[in-house]
């Protein structure tokens, strides 16, 4: 599958057969939250940061992570088991800088990754399991598309919901991250028909949207937090909205 370098949307669609579904974001959010979690775990090793100064820093660790993510050469988007693990271990170490020794982060880290390799780290948004029997209901693929590692099949076997996924597409195990083309490639060969007939769905306007529909996918970003506001983006004059609130309003791209 060659990639686009541009993608418009076209005003004849093709029927919808797969729905991939991005995880963190889209289908999943971490229980407790991710900087609730930080500093707890990071207080059990010496932290004296409070859960507002965590945030702070994870938000700034974040964005160099994604400026770093922006530049650089074609192969910025390649992944692998190892590198997301360095990944996260950079991070964790920016972090909790103030801990000093690298074996005290080292252990930090090692149960922070733990923690969010475990299904009761997480729980599924409300609309989830709504959408995933509709999808069902309507003879329709669903699958899992994720820039996270092998850690996120244990995730997902910890939520019924989850478990019946025609396949999990984890870019550490395919090699590419999104909005890499490598990724989508993976995706569209998990799904075993034409790009154009997948359906991303994601909260990620770049990673999930972009991303695929440069690779000839169709596309939808889910912003759970966007208010509705009426006549908002459509595409190319039609019925489809460009961005949901919630997964229950995929059902304009059924039809």
């Amino acid at each position: 599958m060659q990639c686009a370098e541009s993608a418009a949307a076209s005003e004849s669609p093709a029927v919808i057969r797969c729905v991939a579904l991005d995880a963190v974001g889209t289908l999943i959010e971490a229980d407790p939250a991710v900087a609730d979690a930080y500093a707890r775990i990071g207080r059990r090793h010496g932290s004296r940061l409070d859960r507002v100064q965590v945030d702070r820093a994870l938000c700034e660790a974040f964005a160099a992570c994604f400026e770093s993510d922006r530049v650089g050469t074609p192969d910025e988007f390649v992944s692998s088991e190892e590198s997301e693990r360095a990944r996260w271990r950079w991070i964790v170490g920016e972090v909790f800088s103030e801990l000093g020794p690298i074996d005290v982060v080292d252990r930090c880290f090692e149960e922070l990754f733990e923690h969010f390799g475990k299904a009761s780290s997480w729980r599924c948004y409300d609309d989830v399991a709504a959408e995933v029997s509709r999808i069902e209901e309507l003879g329709l693929e669903m699958l899992i598309a994720s820039n996270f590692d092998s850690r996120l099949h244990a995730v997902c076997a910890g939520w019924p919901v989850l478990r019946n996924a025609h396949a999990v597409v984890v870019s550490s195990e395919v090699g590419w991250r999104k909005p890499g083309p490598g990724f989508f490639e993976a995706l569209v060969s998990a799904c075993g028909c034409r790009a154009e007939e997948v359906l991303m769905v994601g909260d990620d306007p770049v990673n999930d949207v972009q991303g695929a529909l440069a690779c000839g996918l169709q596309a939808v970003r889910v912003d759970r937090a966007a208010e509705a506001v009426p006549g908002t983006d459509k595409l190319a004059g039609l019925s489809r909205p460009a961005v949901i609130g919630s997964l229950s309003e995929l059902e304009a791209w059924y039809q």
